[in-house]
């Protein structure tokens, strides 16, 4: 059995709106030389529960919703000693995400966007204070189409 080899995702990998304005949000880390190519790999869906295209076209990482190709996010990145670290993050407003307005949230959301989806950690969902679900986990799956265990925002 082959090893499937993955596919980098570009802008033309699926289908997207442009990201033409957004609101600065407080994200702000560095990324090892090892996360930067998982970053440059991006992540195309595969599947319908698959919420997220990602592609990174330097300096930017993007982060569009799949079903609409609307943006979501733009993270701009310095290279910095074999890796990266962020010098701007975008919050492409109004989006399908503004369950919670505050870009504290909106910065705990892309961070766990890129730790989960992209770097294949296990970071708790950050759950918006001033929201009541239905039912435990549909804000998520809504917004990231995940299971994680909710951390709520304090």
């Amino acid at each position: 059995m082959s090893e499937r080899i993955p596919q980098i995702a570009t802008s033309s990998s699926w289908k997207r709106e442009p990201f033409t304005a957004g609101i600065a949000i407080p994200y702000a880390t560095t990324f090892a030389a090892e996360q930067m190519e998982r970053l440059r790999q991006g992540l195309v869906p595969r599947q319908m529960e698959d919420k997220w295209f990602v592609f990174y076209e330097p300096p930017h990482l993007f982060l569009h919703r799949s079903w609409t190709g609307l943006p979501v996010f733009r993270v701009t990145l310095a290279d910095r000693e074999g890796g990266a670290q962020v010098v701007e993050a975008l919050w492409a407003w109004p989006s399908i995400l503004d369950a919670s307005l505050d870009p504290e949230y909106q910065a705990q959301l892309l961070d766990f966007l890129i730790g989960n989806l992209l770097l294949g950690e296990c970071k708790p969902f950050p759950m918006p204070s001033n929201l009541t679900e239905p039912a435990p986990g549909v804000f998520q799956h809504h917004a990231a189409g995940t299971g994680y265990p909710n951390r709520s925002e304090k």
